[in-house]
Protein backbone atom coordinates (compact mmCIF):
# COMPACT_ATOMS: atom_id res chain seq x y z
CA UNK A 1 0.00 0.00 0.00
CA UNK A 2 0.99 3.39 -0.91
CA UNK A 3 0.46 6.63 1.26
CA UNK A 4 -1.19 9.70 -0.22
CA UNK A 5 -2.91 12.43 0.50
CA UNK A 6 -6.32 13.24 0.67
CA UNK A 7 -8.52 16.32 0.55
CA UNK A 8 -12.37 17.29 0.72
CA UNK A 9 -12.73 20.22 -1.47
CA UNK A 10 -15.67 22.50 -1.22
CA UNK A 11 -17.50 23.72 -3.93
CA UNK A 12 -20.47 26.14 -5.31
CA UNK A 13 -21.74 25.58 -8.62
CA UNK A 14 -22.83 27.67 -11.18
CA UNK A 15 -26.48 27.06 -9.90
CA UNK A 16 -25.65 28.00 -6.58
CA UNK A 17 -25.75 25.00 -5.15
CA UNK A 18 -22.82 23.55 -2.80
CA UNK A 19 -20.81 20.55 -3.45
CA UNK A 20 -18.31 18.46 -1.64
CA UNK A 21 -16.04 15.81 -2.93
CA UNK A 22 -13.54 13.75 -1.41
CA UNK A 23 -10.23 13.94 -4.00
CA UNK A 24 -7.09 12.04 -3.76
CA UNK A 25 -3.77 12.66 -4.88
CA UNK A 26 -2.97 10.70 -7.24
CA UNK A 27 -0.63 12.81 -8.64
CA UNK A 28 1.89 11.52 -5.94
CA UNK A 29 1.60 8.41 -6.69
CA UNK A 30 3.12 5.65 -9.22
CA UNK A 31 1.74 4.90 -12.50
CA UNK A 32 -0.65 1.89 -12.46
CA UNK A 33 -0.01 -1.08 -14.25
CA UNK A 34 -3.58 -0.97 -15.43
CA UNK A 35 -4.91 1.35 -18.21
CA UNK A 36 -6.11 5.05 -16.73
CA UNK A 37 -8.94 5.33 -19.51
CA UNK A 38 -12.31 7.14 -18.48
CA UNK A 39 -15.59 6.62 -20.79
CA UNK A 40 -15.78 9.35 -22.99
CA UNK A 41 -17.95 9.33 -26.40
CA UNK A 42 -17.06 10.69 -29.13
CA UNK A 43 -18.91 14.02 -30.74
CA UNK A 44 -19.70 11.85 -33.67
CA UNK A 45 -21.29 9.32 -32.47
CA UNK A 46 -23.56 11.54 -30.37
CA UNK A 47 -24.51 13.23 -33.74
CA UNK A 48 -24.88 9.99 -35.34
CA UNK A 49 -26.86 8.55 -33.04
CA UNK A 50 -28.94 11.51 -32.91
CA UNK A 51 -29.60 10.94 -36.70
CA UNK A 52 -30.43 7.48 -36.03
CA UNK A 53 -33.23 8.26 -33.43
CA UNK A 54 -34.74 11.08 -35.17
CA UNK A 55 -34.81 8.44 -38.67
CA UNK A 56 -36.13 5.49 -36.04
CA UNK A 57 -38.46 7.79 -34.44
CA UNK A 58 -36.52 6.90 -31.08
CA UNK A 59 -36.88 8.97 -28.13
CA UNK A 60 -34.30 10.68 -26.22
CA UNK A 61 -33.79 11.01 -22.34
CA UNK A 62 -30.25 12.22 -20.91
CA UNK A 63 -29.08 11.40 -17.09
CA UNK A 64 -25.94 11.41 -14.98
CA UNK A 65 -25.11 9.44 -12.80
CA UNK A 66 -24.59 10.46 -8.64
CA UNK A 67 -21.00 10.44 -7.65
CA UNK A 68 -20.09 7.58 -10.31
CA UNK A 69 -15.90 7.01 -9.39
CA UNK A 70 -17.40 6.12 -5.47
CA UNK A 71 -19.93 3.16 -6.88
CA UNK A 72 -16.54 1.27 -8.17
CA UNK A 73 -13.99 -0.67 -6.69
CA UNK A 74 -10.56 1.02 -6.64
CA UNK A 75 -7.34 -1.21 -8.28
CA UNK A 76 -5.35 0.97 -6.66
CA UNK A 77 -3.51 0.40 -2.85
CA UNK A 78 -3.45 3.35 -1.37
CA UNK A 79 -4.27 4.79 1.87
CA UNK A 80 -4.23 7.97 3.91
CA UNK A 81 -4.51 9.55 7.32
CA UNK A 82 -7.75 11.32 8.02
CA UNK A 83 -7.39 14.68 8.63
CA UNK A 84 -8.95 17.64 11.05
CA UNK A 85 -12.44 17.72 8.67
CA UNK A 86 -12.72 13.87 10.03
CA UNK A 87 -13.62 15.01 13.39
CA UNK A 88 -12.81 12.39 16.04
CA UNK A 89 -11.33 10.27 13.64
CA UNK A 90 -8.74 12.79 12.79
CA UNK A 91 -5.40 11.30 12.47
CA UNK A 92 -6.62 7.83 11.78
CA UNK A 93 -5.47 5.70 8.75
CA UNK A 94 -7.89 4.86 6.41
CA UNK A 95 -7.14 2.00 3.10
CA UNK A 96 -9.01 3.52 0.30
CA UNK A 97 -11.17 0.73 -1.31
CA UNK A 98 -13.90 3.12 -4.00
CA UNK A 99 -12.17 4.25 -6.80
CA UNK A 100 -11.79 8.11 -5.72
CA UNK A 101 -11.85 10.93 -7.43
CA UNK A 102 -8.05 11.64 -8.16
CA UNK A 103 -6.27 8.28 -8.61
CA UNK A 104 -5.42 7.85 -11.94
CA UNK A 105 -7.02 4.02 -12.10
CA UNK A 106 -10.28 5.77 -11.05
CA UNK A 107 -11.47 6.41 -14.67
CA UNK A 108 -10.81 3.03 -15.84
CA UNK A 109 -12.08 1.40 -12.81
CA UNK A 110 -15.58 3.54 -13.09
CA UNK A 111 -16.25 2.64 -16.38
CA UNK A 112 -15.36 -1.11 -15.83
CA UNK A 113 -17.78 -1.19 -13.77
CA UNK A 114 -20.58 0.81 -15.72
CA UNK A 115 -19.58 -1.80 -18.60
CA UNK A 116 -19.87 -5.23 -16.33
CA UNK A 117 -23.25 -3.76 -15.49
CA UNK A 118 -24.64 -2.54 -19.05
CA UNK A 119 -23.45 -6.28 -20.31
CA UNK A 120 -25.87 -7.73 -17.29
CA UNK A 121 -28.72 -6.10 -18.87
CA UNK A 122 -27.45 -7.33 -22.67
CA UNK A 123 -25.86 -4.20 -24.03
CA UNK A 124 -22.97 -4.82 -26.28
CA UNK A 125 -20.03 -2.74 -26.59
CA UNK A 126 -19.86 -1.01 -30.00
CA UNK A 127 -16.62 -1.44 -32.49
CA UNK A 128 -16.15 1.54 -33.68
CA UNK A 129 -16.66 3.49 -30.45
CA UNK A 130 -16.56 1.23 -27.00
CA UNK A 131 -18.81 4.35 -25.43
CA UNK A 132 -21.74 3.10 -27.51
CA UNK A 133 -23.50 0.88 -26.16
CA UNK A 134 -26.47 -1.41 -28.08
CA UNK A 135 -28.79 -3.74 -27.76
CA UNK A 136 -31.23 -5.90 -30.15
CA UNK A 137 -35.25 -4.84 -29.00
CA UNK A 138 -38.55 -4.58 -30.72
CA UNK A 139 -41.11 -1.80 -31.14
CA UNK A 140 -44.30 -2.42 -30.07
CA UNK A 141 -45.59 -2.99 -33.31
CA UNK A 142 -42.95 -5.84 -33.88
CA UNK A 143 -40.50 -3.94 -35.53
CA UNK A 144 -36.76 -4.91 -34.92
CA UNK A 145 -34.57 -2.13 -34.23
CA UNK A 146 -31.58 -0.87 -31.70
CA UNK A 147 -31.72 0.47 -28.47
CA UNK A 148 -28.13 2.59 -27.99
CA UNK A 149 -26.95 4.04 -24.65
CA UNK A 150 -23.75 6.68 -24.94
CA UNK A 151 -22.01 7.27 -21.82
CA UNK A 152 -19.84 10.40 -21.19
CA UNK A 153 -17.60 9.65 -18.33
CA UNK A 154 -20.89 9.48 -15.95
CA UNK A 155 -23.54 11.65 -18.56
CA UNK A 156 -26.00 9.06 -20.34
CA UNK A 157 -26.92 9.54 -23.37
CA UNK A 158 -30.66 6.39 -24.23
CA UNK A 159 -32.25 6.41 -27.26
CA UNK A 160 -34.79 4.12 -27.48
CA UNK A 161 -38.72 3.09 -28.00
CA UNK A 162 -38.75 3.64 -24.11
CA UNK A 163 -35.80 5.24 -22.80
CA UNK A 164 -37.20 5.31 -19.49
CA UNK A 165 -37.25 1.92 -18.43
CA UNK A 166 -33.47 1.62 -19.80
CA UNK A 167 -32.77 4.71 -17.46
CA UNK A 168 -35.24 2.90 -14.37
CA UNK A 169 -33.01 -0.24 -14.64
CA UNK A 170 -29.68 1.73 -14.74
CA UNK A 171 -31.05 3.77 -11.43
CA UNK A 172 -31.77 0.47 -9.76
CA UNK A 173 -27.71 -0.21 -9.39
CA UNK A 174 -26.79 3.49 -10.24
CA UNK A 175 -28.59 6.30 -8.32
CA UNK A 176 -29.40 8.67 -10.96
CA UNK A 177 -29.20 12.11 -9.87
CA UNK A 178 -32.46 13.78 -9.20
CA UNK A 179 -33.06 16.46 -11.57
CA UNK A 180 -30.73 15.18 -14.45
CA UNK A 181 -33.65 12.72 -15.65
CA UNK A 182 -35.19 14.18 -18.79
CA UNK A 183 -35.63 14.98 -22.57
CA UNK A 184 -31.64 16.33 -23.53
CA UNK A 185 -31.48 20.19 -24.23
CA UNK A 186 -28.10 20.46 -24.72
CA UNK A 187 -25.31 17.13 -24.78
CA UNK A 188 -21.54 17.69 -25.38
CA UNK A 189 -22.19 21.65 -26.10
CA UNK A 190 -25.00 20.72 -28.94
CA UNK A 191 -28.68 21.20 -29.12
Amino acid sequence: YQQIPCRLLFDVKLDFTRKTRLVAGGHVTDPPAVITYASVVSRESVRIALTIAALNDLDVMVADISNAYLTAPTTERVWTVLGPEWGADAGKRAVIVRALYGLKSSGAAYRNHLASYLRSLNFTSCLADADVWLRHARQQDGTDYYEYLLVYVDDLLVLSELPQVILDDVNTYFQLKPGSVGAPDLYLGAK
